[in-house]
């Protein structure tokens, strides 16, 4: 029985690999024709159509065509997409639609094509916009702080500036373009090259699209470090003020600057001095203010550093001078030179100086009898005139217009009684004394 089951497997396998070549046979000998399709890139010709009258174009939608073909089945493992090209002439727009023919050619293997290939894809749709070239200036972007007392000098970028060019609407998102330069804890001048960036309103990096070309895609770059030194302003004033005033000082927004330069140059520079006309004084009676350009003052070789502008603003400071009239008594102690024979008694017991000073100075300043000396030494007896001194010295802020004058009138003790001591004269004396006191 069992062998009766193994005869039969065998004649169904031997049945079977008999209808399998028979097929081949027929399917060599008969090579049926066959259907198939590829899909190939659609291709872009004449575009200089659109762009000579300031066009460009992008393909809205499918950019690839469904290229179907006939071929013997013997043959169809040897067609590839790449034995077809798709193309789409621009000459051929319509601009009502925008719509373009799309074209098919075989490029390889045509021996094997059998009939014309055909594009399921007929049309393109094609979207024209107006063409942009534009110009942006290279601006400089400084990531990180040179090191400590440098600042960066000129920084020279070539090329200077870059054309842009593609549709309206992704030209019009850019905003700025330029190169960035790492500058943290340089200490000295930098050379190098760096790609161009471009970027929005906002600063941000835009990322250009395929359809926009630049004519530089980087810069080469060379950023001069200077030293920086701290200096001091020096006003030299010249002239005199007008009378009964006085000059009393330089106010000025900045009194030091922060300079760059070459160390060699930096080095015996400490002050920036100013003068000449800008700073003359002669016959002021009142505040000069002054706008100066730190400019025309600098060294050759040495440039401001930082953003505080070239011009300090300097007023000259001239105040009216006013007199002040200062009553001291006179007594006994103001006296030096005195006879112990004789007694003196000052007629008037006061007498009056005249200060002239700043209001602020003659409010600072007191007088008082410990300030006055009187010499009696080679008085006689009787009524005598005499010279009252300042024995301190005033500051030189000060100025002593007039002292008046003092009436001594000396007499023995032993003759000291009621009306004693008084002479002839006496009135004038007195006299002379008020009208000293008016002056």
């Amino acid at each position: 029985m069992k062998e009766k089951q193994n005869k039969r497997w065998g004649l169904k396998l031997v049945s079977i690999l008999g209808a399998f070549l028979v097929w081949l046979a027929v399917v060599n000998v008969a090579d049926p024709v066959m259907s198939d399709t590829v899909e190939v890139p659609i291709e872009i010709v004449n575009g200089n159509v659109l762009e000579e009258n300031g066009l460009t174009y992008e393909i809205i939608g499918r950019k690839t065509a469904t290229v179907s073909y006939e071929v013997n089945t013997t043959n169809a493992y040897r067609i590839r997409s790449s034995d077809f090209r798709a193309y789409a002439d621009l000459t051929e727009l319509w601009s009502v639609t925008g719509s373009v023919p799309v074209k098919v050619e075989i490029l390889n293997n045509s021996e094997y094509i059998k009939g014309t290939p055909a594009s399921r894809t007929s049309t393109i749709k094609i979207e024209t916009e107006p063409l942009q070239k534009k110009r942006f200036d290279l601006n400089t972007v400084l990531v990180g702080e040179v090191g400590d007392g440098y600042k960066v000098g000129e920084i020279r970028a070539v090329p200077n500036h870059v054309y842009v060019e593609g549709p309206e609407s992704l030209i019009g998102q850019i905003s700025s373009a330029g190169i960035e330069m790492n500058i943290d804890g340089i200490t000295a001048d930098m050379t190098g090259e760096a790609e161009i960036n471009y970027y929005d309103a906002n600063g941000n990096k835009i990322r250009l699209s395929d359809r926009v070309s630049a004519n530089y895609e980087s810069a080469e770059y060379n950023l001069q470090v200077l030293k920086v030194k701290d200096v001091a302003l020096d006003f030299e004033v010249t002239g005199t003020v007008a009378d009964r005033f006085r000059f009393t000082g330089v106010e000025a927004d900045r009194r030091n600057v922060e300079v760059i330069g070459m160390k060699s140059v930096l080095a015996s520079l400490n002050t920036i001095t100013i003068s000449g006309d800008e700073l003359n004084i002669e016959g002021a009676d009142g505040n000069i203010e002054k706008t100066i350009d730190l400019l025309d003052y600098l060294p050759e070789g040495v440039t401001l550093a930082g953003n505080d502008g070239t011009e300090v603003n300097v007023i000259l400071t001239v105040e009216r001078l006013e007199d002040r009239v200062y009553t001291i008594e006179v007594n006994e102690s103001c006296f030096v030179g005195e006879n112990e024979e004789y007694t003196y008694v000052p007629e008037p017991d006061s007498i009056n100086v005249r200060v002239r000073a700043l209001e602020e100075e003659l409010d600072a300043l007191t007088l008082d009898t410990s300030d006055l000396e009187i010499d009696v030494s080679e008085m006689e007896e009787g009524l005598n005139g005499a010279k009252v001194v300042l024995k301190t010295e005033l500051d030189p802020v000060y100025e002593v217009v007039y002292v008046t004058i003092c009436n001594i009138h000396m007499t023995k003790k032993e003759a000291e009684g009621p009306g004693a001591g008084f002479v002839s004269g006496t009135k004038n004396t007195e006299a002379e004394t008020s009208e000293a006191s008016e002056d």
